[in-house]
C-alpha cells in the first residue's frame, strides 16, 4: 500500500507501509482525556475516525488536549494521515460519555 498526501506548501512524500495496524479507544468520562494507547506503538502516519455512534464531539491533541483545545471531530468524521512517530503521544478527550474512536497506523 502507498500513501501520499500533499496540504499546502508541503512537499508530496511517499510512504510504503511494511505494516498496517489498527485499534480504538473510548472516553469514559467525558472531559478526561485519554492516551490513545499507554504502550509506546512506533507507527510513521495515523488516521483518527470519530465512531459513527458517538453522541457529541471527539477532541484529538497530545498530553494537554481538551475541549477547548485540540483537533475537534464530529461524529463519523476522520483525521487526514498525518505523520508521528508513536501513538502514545495522542490523546482524545470527548463532550459526551462513552464515545470513542477508532485509529489506523502505518509502520
Amino acid at each position: 500500500m502507498t500513501l501520499s498526501k500533499q496540504r499546502n506548501s508541503f512537499e508530496t512524500q511517499e510512504i510504503v507501509a511494511d505494516t498496517i495496524g489498527d485499534g480504538s479507544q473510548t472516553v469514559t468520562t467525558a472531559g478526561t482525556r485519554v492516551q490513545l494507547t499507554a504502550t509506546a506503538t512506533p507507527c510513521r502516519l495515523v488516521n483518527i475516525f470519530a465512531k459513527a455512534g458517538n453522541t457529541g464531539n471527539i477532541f484529538v491533541g497530545g498530553s494537554t488536549v481538551s475541549s477547548a483545545r485540540g483537533m475537534v471531530l464530529e461524529q463519523a468524521r476522520s483525521t487526514d494521515w498525518f505523520p508521528i512517530n508513536d501513538l502514545s503521544k495522542i490523546y482524545i478527550d470527548s463532550s459526551s460519555n462513552g464515545d470513542g474512536i477508532q485509529y489506523a497506523y502505518v509502520v
